[in-house]
């Protein structure tokens, strides 16, 4: 018993991993015993399952930073995106249950597969160690997979699981085989023993290695980046977005677009905070982070440039969003190519901002679905003054994509502009304000359709529960941007957990 008195020890920290595995099983089990009927009551247990996953969190926030098993980090950082995670799983079980084009039987393991999702996400945002975090994002993008293609019988579900499957699993090899270079090179898989030279020499220090074999590191530092823009949508990262973001159910889409996205942003920050920017971290290790910083906001300039300009082209609005959704992470990565703490902090909000904005976003489109049976721009045409309360609510949505004021866009991107300015970007920062005004064209041609166009009369489609759930997200969309201290604060809290120097440039 005194062997295992350790283990048991550390159990009650991994309390919102393990109430969320209890309740994947339970659904997973129920679904068993109902046979499929009814599946409605799955989604009400997972909600109620995610209420409790909340209440720990909120809880583990206020704890001081511990360490589960060696390998699982309990900290500000990691639990701000888990409560991301619940609430936005809390939405899109919602976006499943309003759905009128989905069954209502027969589709448990939805639940089932969202759940085992977020799992993946928890494990993936609160890690040092480079093996569980592959094991978070492979149960993650497992998940994803069995989603994104949960409409058998579709030939546009099937496709886009099929390409997500070929493009993860390239990534997915391709981000292995740089944790295992990173190992060879420094005999660990921990981040924060690779930047620091281990006084009992269980390591070699990373600093040593830039000096005896920088090109080996330099690739296996590219080909784990590389994983991460696989997962966040960076150019030449991107192909799988669209077609993906098309074809699978919409709810499904705004997972992808929002929960997995943001896990992928958070998995990177602390990669890179943990290796190259915290306390503690040698000379040569924290310089080489400039390096890696010109690279991502190469990449930033043009994973937004493509994005505005590919989204100009589409009148699907399914893969219009996509395209916008590359365009965002773009402009998310401006903070990280800072490499400052303040650059992180921009970073984290401006996905919040995102978060807000794209699940309204992706709510109107699954409550015309259900009204006009299509995803095309053109069938919004004359509906905005049929069903006033969500088109309005989509405007301050598209207002807030755009980056305008008083939204919590404007002031997402005030904050990443001001901080790429204030690293010696400005040429970054002007490349982003031009491609926001591109985006004010595809946006706002939704608007024209929906408010400037007319059509015939046709009896109105009731659905309440979307019709509140797009309308509250348009409220906090302006009210955060009105308000934005409390969230900014949230977002600081981040850098602070990972011990990066408040100072640092």
């Amino acid at each position: 018993m005194s062997e295992l008195s350790p283990y048991l020890a550390d159990l009650p920290r991994l309390a919102p991993e393990l109430l969320l595995t209890a309740l994947a099983l339970i659904v997973l089990v129920w679904d068993l015993v109902l046979r499929g009927r009814d599946s409605r009551k799955l989604g009400y247990l997972t909600l109620f399952g995610l209420v409790g996953t909340g209440w720990l969190l909120v809880q583990q926030w206020h704890a001081p930073t511990s360490t589960a098993f060696g390998m699982v980090v309990i900290d500000r950082f990691g639990t701000f995106f888990k409560l991301f995670t619940v609430g936005a799983l809390a939405v899109v079980t919602l976006f499943v249950l309003s759905d009128r084009r989905e069954k209502k039987h027969g589709v448990g393991e939805y639940f089932f597969l969202l759940i085992g999702a977020a799992i993946g996400i928890f494990f993936m945002v609160s890690t040092n160690n480079l093996v569980l975090l592959m094991l978070g994002l492979e149960l993650l993008s497992l998940a994803s997979y069995a989603l994104a293609g949960f409409h058998k019988g579709s030939k546009r579900s099937a496709e886009a699981a099929l390409k997500y499957i070929v493009f993860g699993g390239l990534s997915a090899g391709v981000m292995l085989y740089g944790i295992s270079l990173l190992y060879g090179l420094t005999g660990t898989i921990d981040l924060a023993a690779m930047g620091r030279n281990a006084a009992d020499g269980s390591s070699i220090s990373l600093a040593a290695q830039f000096t005896a074999s920088p090109v080996p590191v330099a690739i296996a530092v590219v080909l784990v980046l590389a994983g991460f823009a696989y997962k966040i949508s960076v150019v030449p990262f991107h192909f799988w977005t669209p077609d993906v973001y098309e074809g699978a159910p919409t709810p499904v889409t705004t997972f992808l677009a929002v929960a997995s996205k943001a896990a992928g942003f958070a998995a990177l920050l602390r990669f890179i905070g943990a290796l190259f920017m915290a306390e503690g971290v040698e000379v040569a290790v924290s310089a080489y982070a400039q390096r890696i910083g010109l690279l991502l906001a190469l990449l930033a300039a043009i994973t937004m440039t493509l994005g505005n300009l590919s989204a100009l082209r589409q009148t699907n609005l399914k893969r219009l969003l996509a395209y916008s959704s590359i365009a965002h992470a773009g402009y998310a990565l401006m903070g990280v190519a800072v490499m400052t703490s303040a650059g992180f902090s921009a970073s984290i909000f401006y996905l919040a901002a995102y978060y807000l904005m794209n699940l309204g976003a992706f709510g109107f489109l699954l409550f015309f679905e259900g009204v006009t049976g299509s995803e095309d721009v053109d069938s919004l045409k004359g509906l905005g003054w049929r069903y006033p309360l969500v088109s309005c609510a989509m405007v301050v949505m598209l207002v807030s994509l755009t980056g305008l004021p008083p939204t919590v866009g404007f002031y997402g991107k005030y904050l990443l502009f001001y901080e790429s300015v204030d690293a010696g970007y400005a040429w970054l920062a002007v490349v982003a304000a031009l491609n926001s005004v591109v985006s004010l064209f595809y946006y706002f041609r939704v608007a024209k359709a929906l408010f400037l166009t007319t059509v015939e009369d046709k009896p109105r489609v009731l659905q309440p529960v979307l019709t509140g759930i797009i309308a509250v997200l348009a409220v906090f969309t302006i009210v955060t941007g009105l308000f934005n201290r409390p969230l900014q604060e949230w977002a600081n809290a981040g850098p602070a957990s990972l011990h990066i120097p408040a100072a640092q440039k």
